[in-house]
């Protein structure tokens, strides 16, 4: 059976997805290695993603259109939606348009250029992102973080975000010679 773009698929609510614990840090190691933070991201990635699609699905969304829908707040083009959810142009553009089917944004063109298009969630697409946002707050395990963990494991992320693809880190800058 094919479902639509963005169908939600049937799948097992994340409160009861078994959830693996990482394995024990060789004796002797200094702790856990970038491969033991590598696979408790994966896991708590799993365990967002889960959560994100439960609460989607509870709204008729799959966790792609739920992130699009929030995305789409910020007032991205359709091409900066594109690069933010990655994404094909043709992905974004049948997310955009079944949205709009479902009364969840309006799609209009640009003033200064006709060939981009802007979404912005319509009131009822603000009351469901704010439903989705309201479950993650209360069912996240984020939540149970004291605020500056989370900051701390945010700009973490975002340092990751920048590094480039394989994770090749660019020489360190020599230091500069002391001026005479």
């Amino acid at each position: 059976m094919t479902r639509a773009a963005g169908t939600p698929a049937p799948r097992t609510p994340a409160s009861t997805a078994a959830t693996p614990q990482p394995a024990p840090a060789p004796p002797g190691s200094a702790g856990p290695t970038a491969r033991d933070a590598g696979e408790a991201l994966l896991r708590a990635a799993e365990r967002l993603n889960g959560l994100l699609t439960d609460l989607a699905q509870e709204h008729g969304l799959s966790a792609l259109q739920a992130r699009a829908l929030r995305a789409l707040s910020g007032g991205p083009t359709q091409g900066g939606l594109s690069r933010q959810l990655g994404c094909t142009p043709s992905v974004v553009s049948a997310l955009t348009r079944d949205l709009e089917a479902r009364g969840l944004v309006v799609r209009r063109a640009s003033r200064s250029d006709k060939r981009v298009r802007l979404t912005t969630p319509t009131p009822r697409g603000r009351e469901v992102l704010a439903a989705i946002g309201a479950g993650l707050a209360e069912r996240s395990p984020l939540s149970h973080l004291p605020p500056e963990r989370v900051a701390d494991l945010a700009a973490v992320l975002a340092e990751l975000e920048r590094l480039p693809p394989g994770g090749a880190h660019a020489p360190a800058p020599s230091p500069e010679p002391a001026a005479d």
